[in-house]
């Protein structure tokens, strides 16, 4: 029995709904597939769009021995990323040359940027490789240089550029435009309006043969799976940038200096009353950082911590200058007199004598700091240290016996402060 002209209708229809489905599931597969390879990869490779100028043949530069040769502005790239797996990633280190062309990211001013240049040395450490690259055109600022061993950096190498291609890069820049995507989208649009008008006007005349219909239909969904393919291809594409003189808006700039102190104490010496009521002297000499915020005490002083005339804590410290700015550093005394007994107070000293000979104390009932904001202990240039000892001691006095179960809460502040003028 043969199929009515309306049972062909509704069979064309869901032919056709079936047909957009799946052409929108491999629409949404491509995307997720160019989207991991112009980003994250794709089986090992990457692709990127190359937006400067840094990597153009110069007169200067002679780029035709190697594998990779000028890379022209707009150009596309096919990267062969860093492996992740380590005997991998050692033989993709070991395997780099002179002359190779790598995509990298580097930490500028204003935040990271991938960019592509050539490989100009490469030198073997201990932990990896310390590789120094720069542009072939001869307006690149300066080199940039990646250490493979530090992990904690944000320099890093994505991969090498295996292949180049001015035309495609060329042909991806096209696509992406706004002007063109509509383009594509109007044209799309406009030829299935005209097919349905066209099939409308000739229906009552005469019905196309089925392999007829199926192979417009076909030919229809293949060159829009691939205009679609196309513009996501374009769309989805990372880039790729140098460092040269177009994308930095000025020749001479500006930074800031960095002062970073670390504070480290290096060996803890107290005499004080141990469990059974006698002194006891305990010494403990392992390093121990105390450059960030923490609620211990340098001194090895806890809540509670009990202590007799006689009892003292010494510390020996240094302070280092991480930084790039030569500052000077003083000691501050802060004391609690809201809540401390200001008697116990008065028996405490603290003193602070550096490897100069500078030498100031307090006690802690007077508060008062060992140096200020303009005249500090001692002067720590960029790059140096200063090492100082610091000491706390209960001192014998004849009212000792007034403050017995009082107790007393204090701090030790290290302040580093910029050194001015010449």
């Amino acid at each position: 029995m043969g199929k009515t002209k309306d049972g062909r209708k509704i069979a064309k229809k869901f032919i056709a709904i079936d047909i957009v489905l799946i052409l929108l599931l491999g629409v949404v597969a491509l995307i997720l597939a160019i989207q991991s390879f112009a980003g994250g990869g794709l089986f090992g490779y990457g692709g990127r769009i190359v937006m400067s100028t840094s990597m153009e043949k110069n007169p200067e530069t002679d780029v035709e021995a190697y594998d990779i040769g000028d890379i022209p502005v707009r150009s596309f790239v096919l990267i062969k990323l860093v492996p992740t797996e380590k005997t991998a990633r050692e033989r993709f280190y070991a395997g780099l040359r002179e002359g190779d062309v790598l995509t990298f990211v580097y930490k500028v001013i204003g935040g990271n940027v991938t960019i592509t240049h050539r490989v100009h040395k490469i030198e073997r450490t201990g932990g990896g490789y310390i590789i120094t690259l720069r542009g072939d055109n001869g307006v690149s600022i300066g080199t940039q240089v990646i250490d493979t061993a530090d992990v904690q950096s944000e320099n890093r190498v994505i991969g090498k550029v295996i292949y180049c291609s001015p035309a495609l890069g060329v042909f991806v820049c096209i696509v992406r435009e706004p002007l063109f995507l509509l383009s594509v989208c109007i044209a799309v649009l406009s030829v299935v309006l005209v097919k349905e008008l066209l099939g409308e006007r000739n229906l009552p005349n005469k019905e196309p043969l089925p392999r007829e219909g199926n192979m417009k239909d076909r030919a229809a969904v293949i060159l829009l799976a691939i205009a679609l393919a196309v513009c996501c291809f374009a769309l989805a594409m990372g880039t790729t940038y140098g460092l040269y003189h177009e994308t930095v808006s000025t020749q001479t700039h500006l930074v800031a200096g960095t002062l970073k102190a670390t504070l480290m104490r290096h060996k803890l010496t107290t005499v004080n009353i141990g469990e059974d009521g006698n002194f006891v002297r305990s010494v403990d000499d392992a390093d121990k950082d105390f450059s960030a915020s923490t609620q211990e005490n340098i001194f090895g002083i806890t809540q509670g911590t009990l202590v007799a005339p006689s009892s003292s804590f010494n510390v020996e410290m240094s302070i280092g200058n991480s930084g790039n700015v030569a500052f000077f550093y003083y000691v501050e005394v802060v004391c609690n007199s809201m809540i401390s007994d200001t008697t116990f107070a008065s028996m405490l000293k603290i003193s602070v004598e550096t490897e100069h000979g500078e030498r100031r104390e307090t006690l802690i009932s007077e508060g008062l700091s060992l140096g200020d904001d303009s005249n500090g202990l001692g002067t720590v240039e960029a790059g140096g240290s200063e090492n100082f000892t610091a000491t706390l001691e209960f001192l014998d006095d004849e009212n000792n016996n007034s403050v017995e179960s009082k107790f007393v809460m204090f701090d030790l502040r290290i302040h580093a402060v910029q050194k001015v003028g010449a």
